[in-house]
């Protein structure tokens, strides 16, 4: 599988963690932002930092409705990613994919990056109609695979049931969204009336998480995600190294009746990725 077209700067490739956003100026925001960059795809995830921990819960049937309504207010995402003269472009796959809540649906869909040392500041285009700054820290660079994957259905292979971004040490997962995703998750919540619980169960029924592994060949654990009983939980990504990646285009998966494909993999050193 050939490496996709290259459609941001090195400096951009990896993992950041947002340290923080402001808003016209304001208090800075230190809610969790995760952005994995490939060479092309991204990853994006965005947890409020008032998100309560929920201890104890196992699935999304384990929260009435006052928990599942607290669990709107976040965002995954995936897409593809341009960098022209500064200004990043997110093109969301949207169609099926991700969620997203009312803080992010107000944002443009492009961003001024500034790359300064280990950190990219990204603040606000001529499209937004606010000023905004944010602060993603780029982290450490251990490990020099860089790949975008797909879940597939097994009888159904042009059905994707989720994308998969890999950087090195880092991994994010973005499930196939099981609602109408054009509509922020608090406005698809309002059509229940707060009354159908189940049915808002299965609007939020979407997996984001965010996986970290400690060193090569270890697990990646989830960190972070839209999910609170998935955090602490193993992230199901495959075995990958240069040899099986030159012989394979798809590999197998820890779901029944799926197959991972491989989209585009490399491997680049830590140095042409600052």
């Amino acid at each position: 599988m050939p490496r996709a077209p290259q459609t941001v700067p090195n400096w951009a490739i990896g993992c950041s963690d947002r340290a923080y956003i402001s808003l016209e100026g304001g208090e800075r925001d230190h809610s969790i932002a995760i952005w994995i960059q490939t060479e092309s795809q991204y990853f994006d995830l965005r947890i409020p930092h008032d998100r309560p921990r929920f201890e104890g819960t196992r699935s999304l049937s384990s929260f009435d409705r006052d928990g599942l309504l607290q669990l709107a207010g976040q965002s995954g995402d995936t897409g593809t990613c341009r960098i022209q003269n500064g200004v990043a472009t997110w093109a969301s796959w949207g169609g099926g994919f991700g969620f997203y809540c009312d803080d992010v649906a107000k944002f443009p869909d492009d961003g001024r990056l500034e790359p300064r040392g280990g950190t990219i500041y990204e603040y606000e285009t001529q499209k937004s109609s606010f000023r905004y700054a944010e602060a993603w820290v780029q982290q450490p660079y251990d490990h020099g695979l860089i790949a975008h994957l797909t879940l597939l259905d097994d009888r159904d292979p042009d059905r994707t049931l989720g994308a998969l971004v890999v950087t090195g040490r880092y991994a994010g997962w973005v499930a196939r969204s099981t609602s109408d995703n054009q509509d922020t998750l608090e406005t698809q919540l309002e059509t229940t009336n707060g009354l159908d619980v189940k049915k808002m169960r299965e609007i939020l029924d979407c997996e984001a998480s965010y996986g970290v592994r400690t060193r090569a060949g270890a697990p990646y654990l989830i960190r972070h995600s839209n999910f609170p009983f998935r955090e602490g939980c193993e992230l199901d990504v495959p075995r990958m190294d240069r040899r099986i990646l030159e012989r394979r285009d798809t590999l197998p998966a820890r779901r029944n009746g799926a197959v991972w494909r491989v989209e585009s993999w490399f491997f680049a050193s830590p140095s042409s990725t600052t």
